[in-house]
């Protein structure tokens, strides 16, 4: 009764069968290796009838077991006892198997259903060594008070926590930088299975982070709302390494999700399948410090109506990033949709699959590049219907279109004034083939403007949505 059915569906349809067949398998082996077959028994019957026809019981005046079974002097042979005694201990194994089952699923069934909070314990957050599941052993649980805000999983060895329902930060944090979860360490991870966290009405406002992951921990399948001051904090904080995915980052006060490096630091960055819409600011923020060295990598990722960037890259002070974009879109952002800013640092920006950046006021936007750099674009890039430019570069980077590769930036300068679909005003240069502009050439009303520009092949009438 205590057994959900699905459960029951499985012991009943699948297991049970699976038991009574092996010991029906089982028995008729130790019938073989029993005596009673060179004796004209039941077996034996069955060979000299053939496949198709159903053998004959013994005869009535036949004693099966004491008679067919038996030596000469009537006496029970080794064999056949050995067969028995074999069948007694398998059933007595198969009772203890189920009996011992039995208990344990009754017992999870039981700490499942009375599990309370914000978290279910059972199950879901866990500590497992470098044996777990491997050798039959099970990782051990952490079944302690529900997390509230402010939990941090460390990251020694393998550890998990997993959402049931919602977390709602209903107190404000005791110090003002905390985190309503904080996944730090290589091994660490939270899983959302899709419930929300966020504040309360009356505490936000007061929590600076919503999730903080570090040291290559990771978060996925978490819808994050509300957090952050108005100039300060975010959904999400990455720093010094670490992975986002299938998450949800919206309505927060300031940016989506905030990235960085420690000084003189080197890590590697994961944000995918993940959607960041509504923020007041950047959607994705990313600013290294001082000799910091970081890999980041952009897939599936869509920035949308974000008050400010969709995907902001501050590269300063001897700052190195290598960073990798595919399959993403970054539109209807209040300023740029993929803005780089910097000096005195260096960027590697190579572009796989598609990148969208459209409805923007500047669709691709480089700043202030004192910093060197080569933006590679393998695969398809569409700057297309922004506001003022769609793209804007200033400073030494060298724009590389690969083969079967594409830049395209058309039917951008929505406002209606000065502003053109390619315009470099720096030291940049342009090589490949594959770019698409307002007019062809270097010049002309809507296409490219400024020194060292593309060829550019016409756009299409009605640029592809």
């Amino acid at each position: 009764k205590t057994l959900s059915s699905n459960k029951r569906e499985y012991i009943e349809d699948i297991a049970l069968p699976n038991i009574k067949m092996t010991l029906l398998k089982l028995f008729n082996a130790s019938n073989a290796n029993s005596p009673k077959d060179d004796a004209g028994g039941f077996n034996a019957q069955l060979k000299s009838k053939g496949r198709d026809q159903s053998p004959s019981p013994p005869k009535d005046d036949v004693d099966f077991d004491s008679t067919e079974a038996a030596t000469p002097e009537g006496k029970p042979s080794v064999s056949f006892l050995r067969s028995k005694v074999s069948l007694a201990c398998l059933w007595i194994v198969v009772l203890a198997l189920l009996v011992v089952g039995g208990v344990g699923i009754f017992q999870y069934n039981s700490a499942s259903a009375s599990a309370v909070g914000h978290i279910q314990q059972q199950d879901t957050l866990f500590v497992a060594d470098n044996h777990g599941g491997k050798a039959g052993k099970e990782p051990s649980l952490l079944c302690d008070s529900p997390v509230k805000c402010g939990h941090t999983i460390p990251g020694t060895g393998k550890k998990k926590l997993s959402f049931f329902q919602d977390l709602v930060c209903t107190e404000g944090p005791v110090n003002e930088d905390d985190c309503a979860i904080t996944v730090s360490g290589e091994g660490a991870e939270l899983d959302c299975n899709g419930f929300m966290i966020t504040p309360t009405q009356d505490t936000s406002g007061s929590w600076k982070y919503g999730i903080c992951v570090s040291n290559g921990a990771k978060a996925m399948n978490c819808p994050v709302e509300r957090f952050g001051f108005e100039y300060e904090g975010a959904g999400i904080r990455i720093e010094d390494g670490g992975e986002i995915e299938d998450c949800e980052v919206m309505f927060n006060v300031n940016h989506g999700i905030e990235v960085s490096g420690s000084q003189d630091s080197t890590a590697t960055t994961k944000i995918s399948d993940t959607f960041i819409h509504d923020n007041g600011s950047d959607g994705i923020r990313f600013k290294g410090k001082t000799g910091s060295e970081s890999s980041i990598q952009i897939e599936g990722v869509r920035t949308i109506n974000n008050g400010l960037n969709g995907m902001f890259f501050g590269v300063f002070a001897d700052t190195t990033m290598i960073l990798r974009v595919k399959d993403s879109e970054t539109s209807y952002n209040g300023r740029s949709g993929f803005f780089i800013q910097g000096g005195n640092g260096s960027i590697d920006f190579e572009v796989e699959g598609f990148f969208n950046s459209r409805y923007n006021s500047l669709g691709l936007f480089v700043d202030n590049a004192d910093w060197e750099g080569e933006i590679k674009v393998k695969g398809v890039v569409n700057l297309y219907k922004n506001k003022n430019f769609g793209f804007y570069m200033d400073g030494p980077v060298n724009v590389v279109v690969d083969k079967g590769g594409a830049l395209n930036s058309c039917s951008n300068n929505q406002d209606g004034s000065i502003f053109k679909d390619i315009y470099n005003i720096g030291s940049g240069t342009f090589s490949g083939d594959g770019y698409t502009c307002g007019a062809e050439g270097n010049s002309g009303t809507g296409g490219s403007t400024g020194a060292n520009l593309p060829v550019c092949k016409a756009c299409p009438s009605c640029p592809d949505e």
